[in-house]
């Protein structure tokens, strides 16, 4: 396995190049100066350099500019050292080079922002560096841009107090690392010393006013920011799990949900979950009469609720894990490339952040938490199903960072007061956390609607009140190939999950005998919170927070070589085509998406189309034959319902222009732009809905645009008409109509059961239970091969869109029958030149 990123910002190991060597010979020449000074950085230069591995945190830049002063915030050879080894491997400016700009002299790049002091020469804020009182001073400093950049060395980062002795003496933590600590983890943790870069403070940050109020302002602001590069990366000085445990369980919001249930003595709990609830409520009844024994045992139930949601972070078990992983990984992908990383290494240092990752697989959480890990960034706490609460798997969990809760809060009051309140102490603690908005895996590829519970907790802390505001961080990861793939298909086909076992994770250990392709972890667009906040009309829900997040997840779609094929080749009646004709369709996808790009953010391949079809055949998932009139690529057998997940990842991409092609490809007189747009404006937003797209009406003109530009659209004076049926380009708009077609078709189902003529309004539960069965019946006759065309929560969605935008409403309050728009009506009527004869006779005589 190997890891990428974008050009601009690479993450590498940091060993000693030929401009670090020219260094140390430039330093040879200058040592006769101080000989003794000289010769003892030689000798920890010299013995570091062949031992350490430094990495660098989150994004690495490909150039510092030549006015950069590193600021180390203790006096540290060794610390210095790390900082030459990764300066000379990425080609930053020399910290122990001279600096001349206009009438600035220093003989040196680096300072420490505090210097020992006393007869034990201990390192204290009381005394500063000289160089930096001397450039905070100088007034052409600030003109010349001269640029702070704080810098943090750590030298193998933990999270909390260990269990481990061991780890306890040779981890970073809050505590001065000593040097005892560093000569020590120059063996054992030499590939975990981490380098992290902060944000530049300019000199003319400091304001004006006299040369000692300017550099206390620098120093300050220094100290700030050099305290949130350990925040990001140690994460926060938790105390003892037992000590945190016994605050949640003592704090307010628990206790008050403890004294209303006395005082309900009774409350209502469903079975299942609550059933040992009940019991412990009716002996509390029958026969611990006594006030105080009752709070008692409810506070130690709180108590127990809290040890069982509580993660127990272990450094050493994440070491372990992380080099297990890594392993893993590296047998069964190609490639793992993470992008976008730079949008929160900057981000972490000032916010609280909550990463939201799609969720596809059970590879999802290790895989960016690995990720996390190597580039120095705290690992986060993830919120994990009960579920996976397994034996020996569930304490490994536990100890990599995961923290448990149940499915469901209902009908216990106290689990779900002390469940809120651990997370409340978690952000207030300024630790990351993740969490899926989906709420479980999707089966059918597409994101899920969102799952409040988490995002409603989320707000209610931040109106609480946190020490540090908090940022949501949508996470896209995109499989070339699904480790889950085989399971998916037969859930889709009816089968039922299967739950979470011990045995049947040693039985999936058979797939590692597999490669799986290559995997991209894309980071979006963060969310500040407090902004969000404010620029709703109202303080905003859950609900609004969670599409919003999902919207950005699928902004930042991969749009990989398999998703790409699946999407032109479910289009085809056989799912079969010529070879040439599936790669200039694919070829075509490709242009669309390109012309696009400055309205998204996806990271889309490289290869063309007949690379993507040698791609996905070599992945398994074609099939290649020669005939008489050419080669010919089909779906192998195995995997064609699967190919409809890996479509359903990326339909959203272009659902829009697929839209323009289906009410365009059937066209026989010009349709003016106008018309059209209206005609896009009325349909396409329940489809943005249900796919989680932000959409305007400017974004349908921009795509008739490259439509046109295309050749699949022909725009003239008198309107818009699709190209002429025999040419290539009116194959390829039947084609690209084809992403959206089961879409139309779903969605046509729903309306015709509320327009049909001769029929009584339905209520809206039968509304759903008949779109449903129709839709099954439909997708049999017409060989509609796609699991998903008849999902239950689709129509749900839909026929809720409908009624919360007004378009279908119930008659009367006493009378729930449905009754519809009269645009929904026009609608019907323009359907019948767009959907096929053959589908709306399967739909109308039911």
């Amino acid at each position: 396995m190997t890891t990428s990123g974008s050009p601009a910002h690479r993450t590498a190991s940091a060993p000693v190049d030929s401009t670090g060597k020219h260094r140390i010979a430039q330093r040879k020449r200058r040592a006769s100066a101080q000989p003794l000074r000289s010769l003892r950085y030689r000798l920890a230069r010299g013995l570091i350099g062949r031992i350490v591995r430094p990495r660098i945190a989150g994004a690495v830049p490909e150039s510092l500019p030549p006015t950069t002063v590193y600021v180390l915030p203790l006096r540290s050879l060794s610390d210095l050292v790390v900082l030459d080894i990764a300066c000379a491997a990425h080609g930053w400016p020399d910290p122990l080079g001279t600096m001349h700009i206009g009438e600035i002299h220093e003989k040196r790049r680096f300072a420490f922002l505090a210097r020992p002091a006393g007869w034990l020469r201990r390192n204290t804020m009381q005394t500063y560096s000289e160089r930096l009182m001397r450039l905070a001073a100088d007034p052409q400093a600030a003109l010349a841009n001269v640029a702070l950049l704080p810098v943090q060395i750590f030298w193998g980062h933990t999270t909390q107090r260990e269990h481990s002795l061991i780890a306890q003496l040779f981890s970073e933590n809050w505590a001065a690392t000593t040097r005892l600590r560093r000569l020590i983890n120059l063996v054992i943790a030499r590939h975990r010393i981490v380098v992290h870069l902060g944000t530049p403070l300019n000199l003319a940050e400091a304001g004006d006013g006299d040369a000692n109020r300017r550099f206390r302002r620098c120093a300050r602001l220094l100290r700030v920011r050099l305290h949130g590069q350990k925040l990001a990366t140690l994460g926060p000085d938790f105390s003892h799990r037992r000590t945190l445990v016994d605050q949640v369980a003592k704090s307010r919001p628990v206790q008050a949900a403890i004294e209303r249930t006395l005082a309900n003595k009774a409350p209502a709990a469903p079975s299942g979950q609550a059933a040992r609830w009940r019991r412990t409520l009716k002996a509390l009844t029958r026969t611990e009469r006594d006030a105080e024994k009752r709070v008692r045992r409810l506070q130690s139930r709180a108590r127990k609720a809290a040890l069982g949601i509580a993660s127990d972070m272990s450094y050493p078990t994440i070491v372990a894990l992380a080099n297990l992983f890594r392993a893993f990984f590296k047998r069964i992908y190609d490639e793992v490339a993470l992008n976008g990383l730079e949008r929160v290494t900057e981000l972490a240092q000032t916010h609280t952040l909550i990463y939201v990752p799609s969720h596809r697989s059970h590879m999802d959480y290790l895989l960016l938490s690995l990720l996390l890990f190597e580039r120095g960034l705290m690992l986060p706490h993830i919120a994990s199903g009960d579920n996976l609460n397994l034996p020996v798997i569930g304490g490994l969990l536990r100890r990599g960072g995961a923290f448990f809760m149940r499915r469901s809060f209902h009908g216990d009051p106290i689990y779900a007061a002390v469940f809120s309140e651990y997370l409340y102490q978690v952000y207030r603690r300024g630790h990351c956390v993740e969490f899926f908005p989906e709420g479980g895996r999707s089966r059918t590829g597409r994101l899920l609607p969102a799952r409040t519970g988490l995002l409603s907790m989320t707000l209610d802390h931040a109106q609480r009140g946190l020490p540090r505001p908090i940022a949501l961080v949508p996470v896209y990861l995109g499989y070339e190939l699904l480790i889950e793939g085989g399971a998916y298909v037969e859930e889709l086909r009816g089968s039922t999950k299967r739950r979470e076992s011990f045995g049947g994770i040693v039985r999936g250990l058979r797939f590692i005998r597999q490669r799986y392709g290559r995997v991209d972890v894309n980071v979006g667009e963060p969310l500040r919170l407090d902004e969000w906040r404010t620029g709703q009309r109202t303080n905003g829900d859950a609900a609004t927070l969670g599409r919003e997040m999902l919207t950005r997840v699928n902004r930042s779609a991969s749009v990989n070589p398999v998703n790409l094929t699946a999407l032109t080749l479910l289009c085809a009646p056989q799912l079969a085509m010529k070879a040439t004709e599936l790669a200039a369709q694919i070829d075509c996808c490709l242009e669309l998406l390109r012309l696009d790009a400055a309205h998204h953010d996806y990271r889309i391949t490289s290869l063309n189309g007949a690379q993507v079809m040698d791609r996905v055949a070599h992945l398994g998932l074609l099939s290649r034959e020669i005939e008489p009139f050419g080669e010919v690529v089909a779906a192998e057998p195995a995997a064609a319902v699967l190919m409809t997940w890996y479509r359903n990842n990326t339909a959203h991409v272009l659902a829009l222009p697929s839209l323009i092609a289906f009410l365009m490809e059937n066209r026989r007189t010009p349709l003016r732009p106008e018309r059209l747009e209206r005609m896009v404006a009325t349909i396409f937003p329940y489809t943005a809905w249900e796919l989680h797209i932000n959409f305007t009406p400017g974004d349908t003109v921009r795509w008739i645009g490259h439509l046109a530009a295309c050749g699949l659209i022909l725009d003239s004076s008198t309107g818009l008409r699709p190209p002429p049926i025999d040419s290539p380009e009116s194959r390829r708009l039947h084609l690209l109509a084809g992403i959206i077609r089961q879409t139309m078709e779903r969605q046509y189902i729903v309306l015709s059961l509320l327009t049909r003529a001769g029929t009584n309004p339905s209520t809206r539960t039968d509304l759903k239970a008949q779109s449903q069965r129709i839709a099954h019946k439909t997708a049999r006759l017409c060989g509609i091969n796609a699991p998903e065309f008849f999902d239950q929560r689709l129509f749900d969605g839909f026929i809720d869109k409908l009624i919360e935008d007004g378009l279908v409403f119930e008659q009367s309050e006493d009378d729930p029958r449905l009754g519809y728009s009269p645009v929904l009506a026009e609608v019907m009527r323009a359907s019948v030149r767009v959907i096929d004869n053959e589908f709306r006779h399967a739909v109308l005589n039911d």
